[in-house]
């Protein structure tokens, strides 16, 4: 004979096998993309007013801007369609006005990190170029016989160059010129005598 289990003993035995509570009413995707995030319950509420493909949605959005906050995934909430709720399609949304407001900032939220996902992959590779660049520069501008070349052939360029390497030079930080890890020791100390 098998008898029934409170709903707080089965809610507490998965807790136990699992680390936490899944909240109840939002999908399996969803929650698959929000693992690691620590939900406010304002947050499981609003989610639990969408429908599935809206759930999904509005957790890509935070999950892309690092932001399950109540206040965004409310904002998300307030965007969503009246066709996309699941709790009272009829009424919930009180201005029609606001919610393509925040629709339209939505989208563009989502474009936003869809542009910011295609460049990151550059990105340090464009940074490690750039660094390397100007170190070059710097080097060639230290030369006597690059410069003297430089001067002779192309004077525009190396006026741009030096004016590039002295503004790189005197670059700084809040009331501190800043220190370059590549710059080497002995330039260090020849800054110093002027």
């Amino acid at each position: 004979m098998t008898t029934a289990r409170p709903a707080r003993f089965v809610a507490r035995a998965a807790e136990t096998s699992t680390g936490r509570v899944a909240p109840a009413g939002i999908c399996l995707e969803a929650l698959a993309l929000l693992a690691g995030y620590r939900l406010p319950d304002r947050t499981v509420a609003a989610l639990r007013r969408m429908v599935t493909v809206r759930q999904l949605a509005a957790v890509l959005v935070m999950v892309g801007a690092n932001n399950c906050s109540s206040d965004l995934a409310r904002a998300l909430l307030a965007a969503t369609p009246a066709s996309q709720r699941a709790d009272d399609p009829r009424g919930r949304q009180s201005d029609r006005h606001r919610a393509r407001l925040l629709s339209g900032m939505e989208k563009g939220l989502t474009h936003m990190q869809e542009t910011v996902q295609s460049l990151t992959p550059g990105y340090h590779d464009d940074l490690y170029c750039v660094a390397l660049t100007a170190s070059f520069v710097r080097g060639w501008i230290r030369d006597d016989v690059v410069t003297a070349w430089l001067q002779s052939h192309t004077p525009d360029a190396a006026a741009t160059l030096g004016q590039l390497v002295s503004a790189s030079e005197t670059a700084t930080a809040p009331k501190r010129r800043m220190k370059l890890p590549y710059v080497p020791a002995t330039q260090a100390a020849h800054r110093k005598r002027r």
